[in-house]
């Protein structure tokens, strides 16, 4: 299990740095996709560090994702990286879309 727990604390640096480019978020979404395939097998504090990176990637969302759409499409990416629906972390576009929506509701 030490290459998955290398994978969390190498997202958990790369959530204290936000001068990233949008290619290494990219790779950061990559990389959570085939933590979130091994999590079943991890313990349970490697679990709570995967919820406390998803809760931060959530905060960035909409960073993140201008980011990225400097660099590429990521619904495209989506696509090219046959991003399962269950891997949230690929659907910023579309999750900064619904906060926009409850945002312009709530005003």
């Amino acid at each position: 299990m030490g290459r998955g727990r290398e994978q969390i604390e190498y997202l958990l640096q790369a959530l204290q740095h936000s001068d990233v480019s949008g290619f290494e978020l990219l790779e950061f979404l990559d990389i959570r996709s085939r933590l979130a395939i091994q999590e079943p097998l991890f313990s349970q504090d490697d679990r709570r560090r995967l919820e406390d990176i998803d809760r931060q990637l959530l905060q960035m969302a909409p960073s993140w994702l201008a980011r990225i759409m400097e660099v590429a499409d990521l619904a495209e990416m989506r696509q090219r990286s046959r991003a399962l629906p269950s891997h949230w972390w690929w659907y910023l576009d579309e999750i900064n879309l619904s906060i926009q929506s409850a945002n312009s509701v709530a005003n």
